[in-house]
């Protein structure tokens, strides 16, 4: 189910980025970086500081492994992003 309300009340930068992704990809925004775009000052500048912190501060793996295993675990459930 996508929310529509994603797509709309973005700040003119926002709704920019968003339309520069949309046709270099040739389709439709991931629903994590519409949820991280919208309302970015109360929600998703935090969250993308937590998600950075607990992908990125793995020492063990490599930017590369981590990538592979987020993308191996969306897989398995049935994420389309």
């Amino acid at each position: 189910m996508r929310l529509t309300i994603l797509e709309k009340g973005l700040r003119p930068v926002q709704k920019l980025v968003l339309t520069i992704f949309k046709t270099l990809t040739g389709g439709l925004v991931p629903g994590p970086l519409l949820v991280l775009s919208y309302r970015r000052e109360l929600c998703g500048k935090y969250l993308t500081v937590c998600f950075q912190e607990g992908m990125r501060k793995a020492t063990e793996w490599s930017v590369q492994e981590v990538e592979l295993f987020a993308a191996f675990v969306s897989k398995l459930n049935s994420c389309h992003y």
